[in-house]
């Protein structure tokens, strides 16, 4: 009977071991990890940025989810497992701050709006629409691009004018897609969506840049206490992430 108690106990102990060292490897594996939610217009330039920040850190697997600025606050909002919000404005990150669910916070880049068309379209002004012609912009409550584009449009009283032109996409990679199909004549973007890998896109063609009131400022916060969200902040901050927004066409 003695034997058989000291046995219990040691498997006990041996148990209460397999957690604490299963936990450990957890607590590891989520430190080593970094997921970083990010707005769609970013899905060239960041592809860079890891590699430069994994020269630095080649312990810490990135992965990014991609998606119009206000559709990932609400998932962070919601509770999905982000370490890093990368929006393309300040105010889905201060919405998050203000409820608690981002701390530091930092404005990374700036980017312009940018008119566009197909390239072998005839339009080249906004008033050339026809009546059945679409006019490609982001989704007004979730998506920067579309805010912005709408307030440089109600700003030059056209927003109303074009009312039943207006195709509404999810992010701004949508709007310059559904332009390079073909499918809206018009549409408004990002400046910086019309490179890839730093060189210019053959299947569509800037009419003009569209100033507006405000800037457009990209804001990053950190929404995990990880050590890897802090280090992904400062690498931000390097020059050499400053070069990599350049390279793409990003004003820093």
């Amino acid at each position: 009977m003695k034997g058989e108690a000291v046995m219990k106990r040691l498997l006990g102990i041996i148990m209460m071991m397999v957690v604490v060292l299963a936990g450990c490897t957890q607590s590891k594996d989520s430190q080593s990890s970094l997921q970083i939610s990010a707005a769609a217009s970013l899905s060239d330039v960041s592809k860079e940025l890891k590699t430069a920040f994994n020269k630095e850190h080649p312990d810490i697997k990135v992965d990014f989810n991609y998606g119009g600025s206000g559709a990932l606050r609400k998932q962070i909002e919601t509770g999905a497992p982000v370490d890093v919000f990368m929006s393309a404005n300040q105010k889905d990150v201060t919405a998050l701050k203000d409820k608690d669910k981002v701390s530091k916070t930092y404005n990374y880049a700036r980017n312009e709006l940018a008119l566009i068309t197909h390239k072998d379209a005839d339009i080249k002004q906004i008033s050339d629409l026809d009546k059945d012609d679409r006019f490609a912009i982001g989704e007004v409550n979730t998506v920067p691009a579309g805010k912005y584009a709408k307030s440089y449009l109600e700003e030059h009283q056209l927003y109303d004018r074009y009312e039943s032109n207006y195709v509404f996409a999810k992010d701004v990679r949508q709007v310059l897609n559904y332009v390079k199909r073909g499918n809206a004549q018009l549409g408004i973007v990002y400046e910086t969506v019309l490179y890839q890998d730093g060189k210019a896109i053959q299947d569509v063609k800037k009419l003009e840049n569209l100033p507006i009131k405000r800037d457009i400022v990209y804001q990053a916060g950190i929404v995990s206490d990880k050590t890897a969200s802090e280090k992904w902040l400062t690498f931000l901050k390097s020059d050499e992430a400053k070069r990599i927004f350049k390279k793409y066409h990003f004003n820093v």
